[in-house]
């Protein structure tokens, strides 16, 4: 995904930092750019982030800070001297300055005493912070967010975003859909229309494994046949309009033309991904009606909405009344619908194992020696001094005709690029051995070469039609099925799926590729995601797979 927007500069800070300080710090910018690098961290862009902008006035950050960045480029060019290196060095501050939000900061708890004389507040260069919340990753790390004092109210209010409060939540979960605004996020054009609908759910029985881990001792695993499931198949993704797909690629890309397979979303208290998916389409030839009947219980018109969110995606919903009522507090509050990644336009056709997708198989030698062979086939292509074999191995998949004169490029893959002769400079060399020594000790790990790909995961979006259209939840999909039109193109018939972090080999799945005119047709805008069948519980061996965001990775077997 194009990065629309500039990295932010922020202080993150050890609370040992702001004790020893007696918890009012003084750390000019420049100081802490050039004695303490390690407080300054850089962060994507997010609503919060934004917000913070607007209530300061600050506006056109994003071509200020290329417009810094192309006169320091300019600069650089010209020859050296105590004027250039001055003026050099002035852009630099202006830079740093445009790109730091001295609102936010982030702070590292070092103690439980910290933490709790922290929330007292504290201040940094004159500011008074309060907290705000604590991500889920930022917790993990013991690290909370601190905002401005004085504009906390206002960010707090808009954060809340008219909900009712009087609706129970458990905090933790509270504080982890507060997080979301946090997310590093991109705005693009907003929707015509959002429906936002009940999640498909499925009945159906399966043999399991059940792990109770409740006891002493070891946990208590037993087989039990014919169990009954309830399975949300749309757990965190929805859909879009084929139109809407190619407004969105044409706004990071510039191609008004094509569609995108999906986009993760973000609004207020909203999170996951929605796939390009034609229930217009679905409407007249399967169900017969526009109409719906949305989460709130409110009759919809699907031609009025060009986007589709199910109420797993919507953490909040039942905090209002209609969806009037969450869009009209959506604008008030000023929030943006953004997307964090979007899924890529093409995918690789060979990715590195690790371990745990190894460590249960028991191989002969001969199947051991069938599976490392592209790897082995690739440290000595390269070792034998094929500039080509070298290219490839120094660039990876990312090389392509877009980016191949690209400065963001290894100087060594230039250099062979220009001149192939460069793969016998002894300083080429020198690099490409480093690099096939740790890739040998990676391959010793199991980190080897397979014919596979990292995916997004979807549920049926059919079936998610019948569902939302009331119908009898069949899907396209059978139990062991999926759709995946990459491998379906290279002509496999099953795939071995994995989704890390792996515990055990019952987190491997083996399934069949659908590859009927039905599915094909459905499908057809769904071309770099996995979809998985809403009838077996491959999701729930993955260690509890949704479809909010979630890689896995299907390696072809046959």
């Amino acid at each position: 995904m194009e990065q629309k927007s500039c990295l932010k500069l922020i202080y993150k800070i050890h609370s040992r930092q702001l004790k020893k300080a007696n918890w009012k710090l003084t750390l000019p910018l420049n100081v802490a750019m050039t004695d303490f690098p390690e407080t300054i961290v850089s962060l994507n862009d997010s609503q919060l982030l934004r917000f913070i902008d607007e209530l300061n006035g600050v506006t056109d950050v994003d071509n200020k800070v290329k417009s810094i960045q192309h006169k320091i480029k300019m600069e650089k060019k010209k020859p050296k001297s105590r004027e250039t290196r001055t003026i050099i060095k002035n852009l630099y501050d202006t830079l740093y300055s445009l790109r730091f939000k001295k609102d936010y900061v982030c702070v590292i708890m070092d103690s439980n005493k910290d933490y709790d004389r922290a929330n007292l507040g504290f201040s940094i260069n004159g500011i008074e912070y309060k907290r705000f919340l604590g991500t889920n990753g930022g917790i993990k790390n013991s690290t909370i967010v601190y905002v401005n004092a004085k504009l906390y109210p206002e960010l707090k209010k808009r954060m809340d975003n008219g909900r009712n409060k009087e609706i129970p939540l458990v905090p933790a979960k509270l504080e982890a859909y507060q997080a979301l605004i946090c997310s590093g996020s991109i705005p693009i054009p907003e929707p015509k229309g959002i429906i936002v609908v009940k999640d498909c759910i499925t009945h159906f029985k399966d043999n399991v494994i059940m792990i109770n881990d409740e006891t002493n001792g070891e946990p208590v695993v037993t087989k039990i046949d014919d169990y009954e499931i309830e399975h949300n198949d749309s757990d965190g993704y929805g859909l879009m309009l084929p139109s809407y797909s190619r407004k969105v690629n044409g706004y990071f890309t510039g191609d008004y033309e094509n569609t995108i397979s999906g986009i993760n979303t973000r609004y207020a208290w909203t999170k996951g991904m929605v796939y390009t998916f034609d229930y217009i389409e679905f409407a007249e030839k399967v169900s017969g009606t526009y109409e719906i009947t949305d989460v709130w219980g409110d009759k919809r018109d699907i031609r009025d909405a060009e986007v589709i969110l199910t109420e797993s995606m919507l953490k909040l919903w039942g905090s209002y009344n209609s969806w009037e009522d969450y869009y009209s507090n959506c604008q008030k509050n000023h929030y943006q619908f953004s997307v964090t990644k979007i899924t890529p336009q093409t995918l690789e056709n060979v990715r590195n194992t690790n371990y745990q997708f190894l460590q249960s198989y028991q191989f002969t030698d001969d199947e051991l020696k069938k599976l490392c062979q592209p790897t082995i086939d690739e440290i000595t292509g390269v070792l034998g001094l094929d500039y080509r074999k070298s290219l490839v191995f120094l660039a990876g998949f990312g090389l392509n005709d877009d980016n191949a004169y690209s400065e963001n490029l290894d100087y060594c893959v230039r250099a062979l690029m220009i001149d192939k002769r460069m793969i016998n400079d002894s300083f080429i060399r020198h690099k490409i051995w480093n690099m096939i020594t740790k890739r040998i000790e990676m391959a010793k790990r199991g980190a080897i070469k397979v014919s596979g790909n990292f995916a997004m995961i979807s549920g049926d979006p059919y079936a998610l039609c019948q569902s939302m259209f009331d119908l009898e939840i069949t899907g396209i999909l059978k139990a062991g099925e999926l759709y995946h039109k990459y491998w379906i193109d290279k002509g496999s018939d099953e795939l071995a799926c994995f989704r890390a972090p792996m515990t055990c080999h019952n987190n491997i799945r083996r399934l069949k590729l659908n590859k009927g005119k039905q599915a094909a047709h459905w499908y057809q805008y769904i071309d770099t995601a996995a979809i998985l069948n809403c009838w077996d519980t491959t999701c729930d061996a993955m260690n509890g797979a949704d479809k909010d965001d979630s890689p896995n990775c299907p390696c072809k077997t046959r």
